[in-house]
């Protein structure tokens, strides 16, 4: 027998022992590569935990296996080189190595054993784990830095440009994370700078699309804040279209009808959604829910031009609490109204039905409304008179004026006819749709101007990463990190990291 099958002989007697002897003490179990292999990370930049010179590969072995964040190792039965690496052939590649013909790649074998008995148990579950660590806050075991939890097991995070479907995915310690991409993707990369949006629906350089990976008019945008699911109002092809959390591609969830006109859409907290048309019976309410038949209210024939409270003439904007009353806006009749739960008619929240005015308890027309709950408060879109009023629900009827009314313009207290809107869950912030002006305003309540977040200051359209065209309505994700706009006239949905 010559020297080399001899050497070898030995190197697979060794990696069996070794299997065996890992396996006995619930240890880390390596998955060993055929010999002329090396590992090679996705981001070639990326150096080594560690490079080492080693006797044998069993030692380059024990050494990955003393370390929590070691996750693959090749080494060279010629040179003795050993490299740990904190990466896995989900961030990496096996390659084939001429040059290194006695060069093998380990990586830990992981399954769904290996955490059953430990992940989000107490810590004296993964005291002496080489899998997982004791999270001091919680006191329970959780995933180490540089990985994830995915359901059943630590994988480890993905590196720069990885395509990616999560939250917590990407390598949070060389601050990337999840975003969208152009490519219809979304991949590992840095935050956003503030004031340059992504494009999280249609095409990035504002040209029409087709089919699931392009909108033509978007026009209104909503959250379900128990799936992430965004909803968006195709104005144009009077649909709305579903994009999952981290799908750059929507579907169609619901057409409307031919002879009418979809305006707004919200979500409520059972995951039902609303959706107005103010040209079918001349103003209805669809409300969708998965497994049940689509329901419109009021019945035919009681939305009139006479703007009565059994009737959503000419409905618009739409917005829902947690005890299922309904908010609906009457573009056409310059008032809001309440309809409770399982009632057949509303209450006037503000403006007076079929009187357009410029006062406190009148409006012109309206467009979007936002709700703020927890201090009985809401927000309409006086179009008509460039502002923003606000109303006490239950109140008097009398509005105050908390964003606009320094008549049309592009000046930091004006709009040009103001569009969506919506409002931070601590009720100090109003953010605003400035629809001709191309841009969203930011207003503290209380202050006499606002500052632009989005868009040109001045009112410029365009389709770049930092302009807008034609905003209509916009929405805070549910962590009010990211700011959404419906770029109409660009044919997208994006988003702006405001912190």
């Amino acid at each position: 027998m010559t020297r080399f099958f001899q050497q070898l002989l030995l190197f697979f007697l060794a990696v069996l022992i070794f299997l065996i002897q890992l396996s006995t003490e619930d240890k880390s179990v390596f998955n060993i590569s055929s010999l002329g292999r090396q590992f090679v990370p996705f981001d070639n930049s990326l150096p080594p935990l560690l490079t080492f010179t080693a006797k044998r590969m069993l030692y380059c072995s024990l050494e990955c296996n003393k370390r929590i964040d070691c996750r693959t190792y090749d080494f060279d039965s010629d040179s003795k080189q050993c490299r740990l690496w904190d990466v896995d052939t989900t961030t990496g590649f096996v390659v084939a190595s001429p040059s290194k013909p006695r060069s093998v790649v380990g990586t830990i074998r992981l399954s769904f054993n290996t955490y059953v008995h430990s992940h989000n148990q107490s810590c004296n579950k993964c005291f002496d784990s080489r899998y997982e660590l004791c999270d001091t806050n919680s006191n329970t075991c959780q995933c180490p830095l540089k990985t994830f939890w995915n359901g059943s097991m630590c994988l480890v995070q993905l590196l720069r440009n990885q395509i990616c479907s999560g939250m917590n995915v990407c390598r949070s310690d060389l601050n990337l994370s999840c975003q969208p991409s152009c490519d219809f993707t979304y991949r590992c990369s840095d935050p956003p700078t503030i004031g340059v949006g992504q494009t999280v629906a249609g095409f990035c350089n504002g040209t029409i699309g087709t089919g699931s990976s392009g909108i033509i008019g978007p026009w209104s945008i909503s959250f379900s804040s128990s799936d992430g699911v965004l909803y968006v109002i195709d104005w144009d092809r009077n649909n709305v279209q579903a994009f999952s959390p981290f799908v750059r591609t929507g579907i169609t969830l619901f057409n409307g009808s031919s002879s009418g006109q979809l305006g707004d859409i919200t979500v409520d907290n059972s995951n039902t959604i609303y959706i107005t048309d103010r040209f079918i019976n001349q103003g209805i309410v669809y409300a969708l829910k998965v497994g049940k038949n689509i329901s419109t209210f009021p019945a035919a024939g009681l939305s009139t031009s006479s703007c009565l409270y059994t009737g959503l003439y000419t409905a618009y904007g739409i917005a829902v609490d947690r005890s299922n009353n309904i908010y609906v806006s009457m573009f056409s009749c310059y008032m809001v109204v309440k309809w409770a739960n399982n009632t057949t008619s509303g209450t006037l929240v503000g403006g007076k039905p079929g009187i357009m005015g410029s006062t406190s308890t009148t409006m012109g027309y309206v467009r979007f409304i936002a709700l703020d709950e927890d201090r009985n408060a809401l927000y309409v879109s006086d179009v008509t008179n460039t502002r923003i009023q606000k109303f006490i629900i239950g109140g008097n009827g009398t509005g105050v004026t908390v964003a606009g009314n320094g008549g049309v313009g592009v000046g930091l207290n004006q709009f040009s006819s103001p569009s969506g809107l919506c409002i931070t869950r601590d009720g100090q912030t109003l953010y605003v749709a400035d629809y001709y002006n191309n841009r969203v305003m930011k207003w503290t309540i209380g202050a006499t101007a606002g500052s632009v977040v989005a868009g040109d200051a001045n009112g410029a359209a365009g389709a770049t990463s930092q302009l807008l065209k034609l905003p209509g309505n916009i929405a805070l994700d549910p962590t009010e990190t990211y700011l959404y706009v419906a770029d109409y006239g660009n044919h997208r949905i994006q988003r702006f990291r405001i912190k």
